[in-house]
C-alpha cells in the first residue's frame, strides 16, 4: 500500500521539551510543547482531508484517508480531554476532648462505612483545642468537655449560630490499678494520703483542662485540696491521667469515670459525689462557616439515638440534646 505521490509527509521539527514534573520547567518550554502538539494535529487533519476528498489514485488510498481523518479529528478534539478522576468525598475534621477518643473513633468508623464520608480527629484538652480554633485552625466541629471554652468561642463569633448541643455527660472517678491495694475513704483525708505513700495523686492540669478543673472543685468540696498540696502531679488531659496511672507512675488519679471502660487494667477506688463539682457536660457545635455537607451530616449523626447508645456503652451519661 502506498500514498498518493502528490502527498509528501514532512516531519515536524522536534522542539525542546522537559520531562513532566521537572523542577525547572519553563513557561517557554511548556509553550513550545503545546505548539508542537497542535502542529502535529493540524498536519494529520490536512492529510486526512486530502485523502478523504478522493484525490488518491485508488480506493485503498480513500480508505486510508477515512481512517486517518478519524484519527486526526480525535486528536484535535479529544486529545487532552482525559476524564478527571472522581473526587473523593469531602472529609470532616473534628476537634474533640481527649476523653471522647474511644466512642468517637467507633462512631466515625460506622459513619464512614454507612455514608462513605471520612472523619478525622484532633484529640486534646478542650482548652488547647479552643485556642487553636481562635488562632485559625480549620476545624468543622468542636466537642468540648465543658461550657466555658464554647462560651468564649461563641462570644468571639467562631461558632455557627444555634448549633450548640449538649451531646453527653460524665462522672468523676478516683482510679487505681486493678491489682493495686489503695483503699480510700473520701471523707477521711488520712486514708487518701496513706494510700499515696510517697507518690503523687495524678490530675489533669486544673489551671485550664476541664477534667482537672472538675477534680479541683471536688477536692475543695471534700476539704482535700489543701492537705494534698505538694502531693499532686498534673497531666495534659484526662486521657493522659489514665495512661500514667496505668503505667504505675501514680497509685491513684482523678479522671472521668468513662476512662475505666477505655483501660481494662484500672478500676474505681471511689466515685466522687456528683454534687462536689459542676455538672460534666460535653457540648457539640459547628465551627463557622459551617458549609461542609459531610460535617453537617456527621453533626446530625452524633445527635442520633445510635450515637447515644455508643456513648452509654463507653461509660458516659446521657446528654439532654441527644436522641434516645
Amino acid at each position: 500500500m502506498c500514498l498518493p505521490s502528490r502527498i509528501k509527509l514532512v516531519p515536524v521539527r522536534r522542539r525542546s521539551s522537559i520531562g513532566v514534573g521537572h523542577p525547572t520547567l519553563s513557561i517557554r518550554a511548556a509553550r513550545d510543547r503545546k505548539i508542537h502538539l497542535w502542529e502535529t494535529r493540524f498536519e494529520l487533519a490536512m492529510l486526512a482531508s486530502m485523502l478523504f476528498s478522493g484525490r488518491g489514485r485508488n480506493g485503498t488510498a480513500r480508505l486510508l484517508g477515512t481512517a486517518v481523518r478519524a484519527l486526526a479529528v480525535g486528536a484535535v478534539f479529544c486529545a487532552g480531554s482525559v476524564p478527571a478522576p472522581a473526587q473523593p468525598a469531602s472529609s470532616t475534621l473534628v476537634f474533640a476532648a481527649a476523653s471522647t477518643m474511644v466512642p468517637l473513633n467507633d462512631l466515625a468508623q460506622s459513619f464512614e462505612r454507612e455514608r462513605g464520608r471520612p472523619v478525622r480527629f484532633s484529640f486534646a484538652a478542650s482548652s488547647t483545642l479552643a485556642r487553636q480554633v481562635m488562632h485559625g485552625a480549620g476545624a468543622d466541629l468542636f466537642l468540648s468537655a465543658n461550657r466555658q471554652w464554647l462560651d468564649r468561642l461563641e462570644r468571639d463569633g467562631f461558632l455557627a449560630a444555634g448549633s450548640r448541643r449538649e451531646l453527653t455527660g460524665n462522672r468523676l472517678a478516683l482510679i487505681r490499678p486493678a491489682d493495686g491495694n489503695a483503699n480510700v475513704i473520701l471523707g477521711r483525708p488520712a486514708t487518701l494520703l496513706g494510700a499515696l505513700a510517697d507518690f503523687p495523686l495524678m490530675l489533669a492540669d486544673p489551671s485550664h483542662v476541664p477534667a482537672g478543673m472538675y477534680a479541683r472543685e471536688a477536692l475543695e468540696h471534700l476539704n482535700l485540696w489543701e492537705p494534698l498540696q505538694g502531693r499532686l502531679a498534673f497531666a495534659a488531659n484526662a486521657r493522659a491521667v489514665t495512661v500514667r496511672v496505668a503505667r504505675g507512675e501514680a497509685p491513684l488519679g482523678i479522671t472521668y469515670a468513662s476512662e475505666l471502660r477505655a483501660e481494662s487494667g484500672l478500676e474505681a477506688a471511689a466515685l466522687l459525689p456528683a454534687e462536689s463539682h459542676s455538672p460534666i457536660r460535653y457540648e457539640l457545635a459547628l465551627i463557622e462557616p459551617a458549609d461542609n455537607p459531610s460535617a453537617l451530616a456527621f453533626y446530625e449523626y452524633l445527635l442520633s439515638g445510635e450515637a447515644q447508645q455508643v456513648f452509654l456503652k463507653h461509660g458516659f451519661t446521657p446528654g439532654s440534646d441527644g436522641k434516645r
